[in-house]
């Protein structure tokens, strides 16, 4: 490339959705250089996305593939680094709170390429778990911050008062207000009657702990409504490591792991979403559908002040079905306002612009 670009850096099943906007938008600043790091590789996770989502194929993949914290890190940040060293893109545009984001972040921070983090501010009270690590270490470094809530820019506004901070709003609400009127038939996943819950469970919290994750299981097909369970590889994984059968009954069915569109249409036809991924959290916010999170606390806490989202704690799923009967019987009114407004990819690129110093035409 004779001019410099900006490196758009992400590699998991979340930032890829995130990334199909944001990689648009900034493609009217600068080429763009797409990097995967790899950290997802299941075909729900990473290749069905770039097709449902008509994602152009990355420029690099840094094929890290599985490993432990440490050793998945090192590998993008080393990669990352002499992807930066050649390139010298004019700056690198992270999301989120993976080790891809970590990974990225620091090779172009060591080397003075200014970092720029989408969904900056987020916090949890746990500052040991791994992805709160990560976004911490991330917006310590990095230059511009694009923050999703008044929430998370006020804290930032504290935090880090030497650093360029914008409010953007969320880019997954971009993206699902793209796709939200042309999502696929999914009758064929569901349990006769029509009325269902819909659940994901894959954080290590679970997956990592084969007793929580037993009685979770059953929890869930104990409900009085029909659930349906999509199986993230991790959660698969888990089963067979730990010896673990999925709960056998009328009203319990688990099903594969489903594409980015399957995921939208069974949340926005279920009566209930029960999950702990941070993503389903907005986007049963953003459709309507009530949430219950699996999760002593969340960093989307508006969700939760807007009465959508409700937290069971995960050494306590015996408490879903008392939460599932509140969530049912509460009305649905909630605004769907608190991460922007859907033109977030516009918002980033043209902070981007500001940063580097150019003018900025916003992609679609």
């Amino acid at each position: 490339m004779s001019e410099r670009a900006v490196a758009l850096c992400y590699g998991t099943r979340p930032q890829i959705i995130k990334a199909s906007r944001i990689r648009r938008a900034l493609e009217g600043l600068a080429p763009v250089l797409a990097i995967d790091t790899g950290q997802h590789y299941d075909y729900e996770l990473n290749e069905l996305l770039y097709r449902q989502l008509e994602v152009a194929d990355p420029d690099l993949c840094l094929e890290v593939g599985s490993g432990s914290h440490a050793e998945q890190t090192a590998a993008i940040l080393a990669r990352a680094a002499a992807i930066f060293e050649e390139r010298r893109p004019r700056a690198v545009v992270v999301i989120g709170d993976t080790n891809s984001t970590l990974g990225a972040a620091l090779a172009a921070a060591k080397l003075r390429i200014p970092v720029v983090h989408v969904e900056a501010g987020l916090r949890a009270a746990d500052g040991g778990m791994a992805e709160e690590i990560n976004r911490r270490a991330v917006d310590a470094v990095a230059a511009l911050l694009c923050t999703p809530s008044a929430l998370a820019t006020a804290r930032l506004q504290r935090e880090r008062p030497d650093a360029v901070i914008v409010e953007t709003g969320d880019v997954a609400r971009d993206v699902l207000m793209r796709h939200a009127g042309s999502l696929p038939d999914v009758r064929g996943l569901l349990p006769a009657g029509g009325r269902y819950a819909f659940a994901t469970l894959h954080r290590a919290e679970l997956t990592d702990a084969p007793g929580l994750l037993a009685r979770a299981l059953e929890a869930l097909a104990a409900l009085p409504l029909p659930v349906v369970l999509a199986l993230h590889p991790r959660t698969r994984a888990a089963l067979a490591a730990h010896r673990l059968t999925l709960p056998a009954g009328p009203t319990f069915s688990a099903i594969p792991a489903v594409g980015y569109l399957e995921s939208l249409a069974l949340a926005a036809g279920a009566q209930a979403v029960i999950t702990d991924s941070g993503g389903l959290q907005r986007e049963a916010y953003w459709l309507g559908t009530p949430c219950i999170t699996l999760r002593t606390e969340t960093e989307w806490s508006e969700t939760v002040a807007a009465g959508a989202n409700r937290l069971v704690p995960p050494d306590a799923p015996e408490r879903l079905g008392m939460a599932l009967s509140a969530a049912l019987a509460a009305p649905r009114g909630w605004g769907r306002d608190a991460y922007g407004d859907g033109s977030a990819a516009g918002r980033i690129a043209a902070a981007v612009a500001e940063l580097a110093g150019t003018s900025v035409t916003v992609g679609t």
